[in-house]
This record gives C-alpha cells, structure tokens and sequence, in this order.
C-alpha cells in the first residue's frame, strides 16, 4: 500500500515536472496540501525561464535568418563566405578567452546566493572580469601581430577582415561574461535579449546604414559593422546589470572585503575552458576545415546552411538556460530525486521540440536557402545531415549541464576532446571526397558520439538514466 502511495506521488511529481517546464504556472501546488514547496518553485522557475529563453531564441532565429540574408544578398557569396569564416574566429576566441568562467560563473554565483556567502561571491565576480579581459585581449593582439607579420600563409583577401576579426574578441568575450552573470541570477531576459536579438538586429541594422551611406558591401565593412553592433549591445546589458546587482547589493550587509578562492575557481574553470574551446572546435572545425579546401563561395554556402540548422539548437540551449543554475542549487542542497525529475522532463520536452523543429526545416529548407540567394539551395542537403546531429543532441539535452553543475566538468571537457578527435579525423578524411556534405556528415557524427558518451557518464557518475526519457520511459 505504501509502495504504491509512493509510486503515485512520484508519478504526480513527475507529471508537474512536465507541466512547470511546458506552462509555468506561478501557483502550482506541489504537497499534498495544495501548498507550493521547494521543489515546485525550482521546477517553475525552470519552466518559466525555459520558456522566456526558447521565446527568445526563436524570436532570435528570424531577426538572425533576416540578417543572414542580409548580409548575403548585400556581400555576394564570396564575401559573405570571408565574413562567415571571421565571425566563426570571433565566436571561437571570444568564448575560450573566458577561460571557463563564463561556465562556472553559473555555478558558483549560484551556489554563493543560495549559502549566503556574499564576500565570495563579490571576490568572484571581481575575478571573473579580470581574466576573461586579461586573455581576451592578449589574443587579440597577438592575432593582429600575427596576421601582420605575414608568417601565415592566408589569401591576401582573408588578411583585414581576420585582423577585424581579432579586434572585436574582447568585446565578445565580455559580453559572455555579462550573460553568464545574469544567467546565474536567473534574469533570463537580461541574459539573452542583448547578446541575441538585440546585437543581431544591430548587425543587420548597421550593415544596411553602412552601405547606404557608400562603404563598400565587402566583409571588411561588415567585421567593422560587427564590432559596433557587439560593442553596443555589450555597454546597454552592462549598465543594465551593473543597476540591477547594485540595487541588490544595497539591500545585503555591506561588503568591504572580497573573499577569494582562485585556486579553487581556477581548478573548476579550467577544465570548462578546454570543455568551451573543444566544443567551438566541434562546432566549427567544419569551417575551418573547409577553408583549407575550399574558396570563400563554398564556405558562404555552408555557413548559412548551419545558420538554419542552429534553429534546432535553440531549443537546446533554452532548456540549459532554464535549469543549468536549478541542477547546481538542487546538487547543493542534496534534492537527488528532484534533480533526476527535472534533468528528464527537460529531455523529454527538448526532444519533441527539437522533432518538430526539424520537421518544419526539412519541408521549408529549400525556401530558405533560397532567400540567401540562387547559389545557395545546393546546401540543402548540408542542412539536412546537420539537423539529424542537433536532434540527437537535443535526445540527450540534460547531460551536459548535470555533469558541468555536479563538478563532473572534467568528463563533459573529455567528451569534447574526444568529439574534436573524431570530427577533425572525419573533416579531414571526408571532406576532399565529398566536399560540404562530408564536413556535414564529420560534424553530426561527432555531435552524435559525444552526447551519448555523457549520457553513459550521467549514468555511470550520478545515477541517472537519461535512455528512454525521451520517451517517458
């Protein structure tokens, strides 16, 4: 009788899982009494921010589709191309140039506000801007140095808008940052809005003044156009954030000496650092690798076909943005069993997000392409070989941020340097044969082989069985 009382509350909890990440209503009952507990408002407050972050990537998919297009019908195929393998350098060094503290920043902030450790929190949140700006900056003027000098041997087209590029990594790098820190308080919104609609409507917006004023339409000006769109976006969401942890402040016990524990934000950092940098390579290596082959027409046609595939993606990363700062609290404070019913919800509801999304692109894709311009419908097929790796990773959508918010960051940075593995070998072997479909096939297979090894680490480390939450199994 007792067993199946248990049973039936655990299918209850499980159900109002489900419910709080599809609806979040503020005043779903959780106890029996009808009164909200703990558990509850996690998996609410989860499900709302889920919500507001897949509303936002998907309002941010169309105004990035429409600046794509943008940009690839004003630069011409060619041009977009050495703009695309720009932007992927900027995408690449910005996020490693954090060194891990974008990542751990939701961690550990998280973790701070929850115990009341308010000195550390203040000590981190100073470091974490030092470092990320520190390297982000030697990156950058090594990679001008480097271009200038002309020890790499690059088509003297790619050698300005690469120096652009470098220029423009640390302003990315700190408006990582600036999400993360809003990320970890969970201001979803703050987050996002910023660094996703508002700098890409800033990029297409700049382009189109930029050439109507006489700039050329080359992607030397659109790298020039990238640098004031991030620059911009990234001084509206710091003064934003800068007011709102101010006035939080106010109302906390004054702080007058930060407390420090770099080692320890080191140790966890550093191995979200080699995680961040073999993900972007994973992501990217495809591009890069191409470069190597191929001429900038080909890369352009290639870019704007993982651009509408990313759509997929953004379901992902909504349900990360919901419960990656939930899974750290929940570790905290021991919730075992509510840690394994949210991490399946999310699994479940990211899924079948991610299967619709698929289908509309594969019935749309041609249509798509073709707003780009004529040249660019032969990345169809491209397209729908990168789809087929983003919904096998949206089948295991949980298991990075349980490993990363557990302090298991070191199995999900080895998954990574085994994936890279994988795709440069695969890139390499494939790509001189069958040209982008090859760098397409590489890229979804080790997309593939990563989340099932941190699927099998979640396990193995945790306890949790991420097979057949898919499907409510």
């Amino acid at each position: 009788m007792q067993d199946s009382f248990a049973s039936q509350k655990s299918l209850k909890s499980r159900l109002k899982s489900v419910l709080a990440l599809l609806w979040p209503v503020k005043n779903l009952p959780s106890g029996e009494d009808g009164s909200g507990s703990e558990e509850g408002s996690d998996m609410a407050s989860a499900g709302r921010a889920g919500l507001y972050a897949l509303l936002i990537r998907l309002v941010n998919a169309a105004i990035a589709y429409v600046t794509q297009i943008i940009f690839a019908r004003l630069l011409g195929e060619f041009e977009y191309g050495i703009f695309a393998l720009g932007w992927v350098w900027i995408a690449i060094l910005g996020h490693t140039t954090t060194f891990g503290f974008s990542m751990s920043a939701i961690r550990y902030l998280a973790r701070y506000r929850t115990t009341g450790e308010i000195r550390l929190a203040a000590g981190f949140f100073r470091f974490s801007l030092i470092i990320p700006l520190l390297f982000s900056s030697l990156a950058a003027v090594l990679g001008v140095s480097l271009l200038n000098s002309g020890l790499i041997p690059i088509p003297d087209y790619y050698l300005l808008p690469l120096m652009l590029a470098a220029v423009c990594v640390p302003l990315f790098a700190l408006q990582d940052m600036m999400e993360s820190f809003a990320r970890a308080r969970h201001w979803v919104l703050l987050a996002l809005i910023p660094t996703y609609l508002l700098r890409h409507a800033l990029l297409g917006l700049f382009l189109v003044l930029a050439v109507v004023s006489g700039f050329a339409a080359t992607a030397t000006t659109a790298l020039l156009v990238a640098f004031a769109a991030i620059g911009l976006s990234l001084a509206i969401q710091a003064v934003i954030l800068t007011r709102r942890l101010s006035a939080e402040r106010r109302a906390l016990p004054a702080v007058t000496v930060p407390a420090y524990e770099r080692c320890i934000w080191f140790k966890t950092s550093a191995p979200l650092a080699l995680q961040d940098g073999a993900s972007l390579l994973v992501s990217y290596s495809d591009i890069l690798v191409l470069s190597f082959f191929v001429g900038p027409t080909e890369i352009g046609i290639y870019f704007a076909a993982t651009r509408i595939a990313q759509i997929v993606g953004f379901v992902r990363f909504a349900a990360s943005a919901g419960t990656a700062n939930v899974f750290s609290k929940l570790n905290a404070e021991g919730k075992t069993d509510e840690l394994k019913a949210l991490s399946r919800a999310t699994i479940r509801i990211s899924f079948w997000l991610s299967v619709i999304a698929c289908a509309g692109l594969a019935v749309a894709g041609p249509l798509l392409l073709k707003l780009f311009g004529a040249g660019f419908t032969s990345g169809y097929p491209v397209l729908l070989v990168l789809m087929a790796g983003l919904l096998l990773q949206a089948a295991f959508s949980s298991a990075e941020d349980l490993l990363n918010m557990t302090g298991h960051q070191g199995m999900t940075a080895s998954s990574y340097f085994g994936a890279l593995l994988v795709n440069l070998v695969l890139n390499l072997a494939l790509i001189p044969y069958f040209g982008l479909l090859g760098a397409a096939v590489a890229t979804s297979i080790s997309i593939g082989f990563r989340v099932i090894y941190l699927a099998f680490g979640v396990r193995a480390r945790l306890g949790i069985s991420l097979f057949g939450a898919q499907f409510g199994r």
